[in-house]
């Protein structure tokens, strides 16, 4: 063991040095038709409607294993029947039409079949009833400057009702009907529409019409709309389980976004769009939307699981969302998803269009996207979510061109703008002309247990959910191995992927916290160690020595193993190192006064030297290592979490807390920043 701190007075410059970043060969001009191929149709959350129907027909599952596939975080419960309140929104601030084949009334004034009554709203609490023929006749007054009546919140609405109240009757004739104009020309009829219970007006800054509407009845016109009805004839039959799922989904997510938009002060529960669930009512075109030889399966699915939804193990309601096709993974569990990513193998179903897809876009339209770039060299996809073929979901892209680079973060489906700028089915896809970054991949440790794959790194789990007593503090994965270990503050360790679990510090009581993890390169163990230079070893990992015994002048931050795996260092934050078994010592930073602390370290993979990372992005190199520049001097918000050095030696990343990571030397620049200042560690795949 050498406990003597030597300073390399040469290389304490490197946290001034400017940094270094790749340069890469010119590129000719990308084709004039970009092939891009694609999986799935849709975000990926939640309950994939394609994979529950080849769930249904090929794997044979009831509705009920397809719910606790998607929806594995939850279990199943039951609501009583209640009426909903639907914002109409094809008729925003127009006036409420409406007529009924029967008899209907509007505040108790009856009209007959036939007739049409103009609703339209004065103000907050005064509205005109008028008889009229349509969307050109403004009516002549029946009840002008009507009070209306309040609703739970204290604004008033004026609302129409069927002479039969029974919203479950299959005859369109006793429904009332919407009568929509055109919003450019209000004299042009649009269409008619058939509602089950009653349609009504409320002012709120605008005219607003709704659908009151008992929920399981408001249900026979969403679930036919967002999953074809002819399902449920497929497999002989086993399609309605598919539908069933569906019927479930769609209840559940309304309960949730009722009471989201309750906390909101909206004034209905949910609106008919597909930023709520797309709901037409009970016809188009005069033709029935939810019963007879189209739509009798799709009603029975809504039946046979009255009341049934899913609730999280605290007993909350989750956002049940759902879509079309995953592709074959659906999205992990984030700030965006409340459910952890499954494998959906039910996607592959035979009539599935969209599970795989090609698309060709014209390089000029990418161009006019992004002019900054001028002319489009190339598109690289540099950040993947780890999950299925081509490591899956994009993340972030670099499109090089021939004025400059643009980097395009992908962290959110819906403000994606490469996807919908250029009409693409999903967030996954590739793009065969271009071939993917090579080069290693790093994986990215969050204090929460969450696991980032960048690169070509895969994602194989994470700890998100895992029973834990601490924070994650370190990410340490075996040479050649397809996998990796998670350790908390408390010593618990987590594997994942082909990480086989040697043992850890549970139930032990610990003087000081685990700071770091390092990885024999057999991949048969591992050593933690603590703050106070405490070693523990695990599995084929002999331990060489430790600091425990002695008083430090500032605590071990990190931790890092020889490539024979017979030594391994520790590093203190003042940059004091501390070699054992034989593990070189080739320089430290013990001796001088830093600028800021050091929060790592990286050995360089012959052994022959190390690098030393500060918290303001300070790099140190000492023995055989290159130093390919720093983020030292430079006037940084955040925290440096990490550093990690690439395979040929001659590069390394730095990675900044919130997940933003600096190339130097030949490592790719990935550039991603996507977690929010809680990584904690960075390790490169070996």
């Amino acid at each position: 063991m050498k406990l003597t701190r030597r300073l390399i007075s040469l290389l304490a410059v490197c946290l001034l040095t400017p940094s270094v970043f790749m340069h890469y060969p010119a590129q000719a001009i990308a084709p004039d038709s970009i092939t891009v191929q694609g999986r799935g149709w849709g975000h990926g959350r939640g309950l994939q409607q394609w994979g529950a129907l080849g769930y249904a027909i090929d794997h044979f599952w009831s509705y009920e294993q397809i719910l606790q596939h998607y929806y594995s975080n939850t279990t199943s419960s039951y609501v009583s029947d209640r009426e909903v309140k639907v914002h109409i929104t094809r008729n925003n601030e127009m006036d409420l039409l409406v007529t009924s084949a029967n008899p209907f009334t509007v505040q108790g004034l009856q009209f007959y079949g036939g007739q049409i009554a103009r609703l339209s709203a004065n103000g907050p609490s005064s509205f005109n009833i008028r008889q009229s023929s349509g969307c050109a006749d403004p009516g002549y007054p029946v009840y002008d400057g009507h009070p209306g009546q309040f609703d739970a919140s204290g604004r008033t609405y004026i609302e129409a009702h069927p002479i039969n109240g029974n919203q479950s009757v299959d005859d369109l004739t006793q429904l009332l009907q919407l009568v929509t104009c055109d919003r450019s020309n209000p004299n042009l009829e649009v269409s008619r529409r058939h509602y089950r219970g009653s349609l009504g007006l409320i002012e709120q800054n605008g005219q607003y019409t709704f659908n009151r509407v008992n929920r399981e009845q408001y249900l026979r016109g969403v679930v036919p709309q967002e999953t074809p009805s002819s399902w449920g004839t497929m497999g002989g039959g086993l399609g309605m389980h598919a539908l069933r799922a569906q019927a479930v989904a769609a209840r559940t997510y309304l309960e949730a976004i009722s009471q989201r938009r309750k906390a909101k002060g909206y004034m209905t529960d949910t609106c008919d769009t597909i930023g709520c669930q797309v709901y037409l009512g009970a016809s188009a075109k005069g033709k029935p939307l939810d019963y007879g030889n189209d739509f009798w399966t799709t009603t029975a699915a809504v039946n046979e699981t009255s009341g049934l939804i899913r609730v999280a193990y605290d007993g909350s309601v989750p956002l049940a969302e759902f879509g079309s096709s995953s592709g074959g993974w659906t999205t992990p569990q984030s700030e965006l998803s409340a459910f952890p990513a499954v494998i959906d193998e039910g996607d592959d179903v035979e009539p599935n269009p969209h599970h795989l897809w090609e698309k060709t876009i014209r390089r000029t339209d990418v161009e006019t996207m992004y002019p900054e770039l001028g002319q489009l060299k190339e598109i690289k996809v540099t950040l993947r979510n780890g999950l299925g073929d081509w490591g899956g979901r994009t993340r972030q892209l670099l499109l090089r061109g021939t004025n400059t680079n643009t980097t395009v973060d992908i962290s959110n489906w819906a403000e994606d703008p490469f996807r919908k700028g250029l009409g693409l089915k999903s967030d996954w896809y590739q793009f065969p002309q271009f071939p993917e970054y090579s080069e290693p991949g790093f994986w990215l440790a969050k204090s929460n247990g969450g696991v980032l794959a960048v690169g070509t790194a895969k994602h194989y789990g994470d700890a998100k959910q895992a029973n834990r007593s601490g924070p994650i503090v370190d990410l340490a994965a075996p040479y050649g191995a397809e996998g990796y270990w998670l350790v908390s503050q408390t010593g618990e360790v987590f594997s994942y992927g082909s990480a086989v679990h040697h043992g850890d510090l549970r139930g032990q009581s610990l003087d000081h916290p685990v700071v770091a993890m390092t990885a024999h390169p057999t991949g048969n163990g591992y050593w933690l160690a603590t703050a106070d230079g405490g070693v523990f070893a695990f599995g084929n990992a002999v331990f060489h020595g430790s600091m425990a015994s002695v008083t430090l002048n500032q605590p071990v931050v990190g931790m890092e193993t020889t490539r024979t795996g017979n030594g391994y260092w520790l590093v203190a934050s003042d940059g004091g190192i501390f070699s054992f078994g034989d593990a070189g010592f080739y320089g430290s930073t013990g001796d001088i006064v830093l600028n800021k602390p050091i929060t790592s370290m990286t050995a360089a993979r012959d052994g022959r030297g190390y690098w030393f990372v500060a918290s303001d992005g300070g790099v140190f190199a000492f023995g055989s290592v290159g130093f390919f520049g720093s983020r030292g001097g430079n006037k940084n918000r955040l925290s440096t979490a990490g550093m990690a050095v690439t395979n040929t030696n001659d590069g390394y990343w730095l990675v900044w807390d919130d997940g933003t990571s600096f190339p130097f030397g030949d490592a790719p620049d990935f550039r991603s920043s996507v977690a929010k200042r809680t990584v904690v560690a960075i390790e490169v795949v070996p």
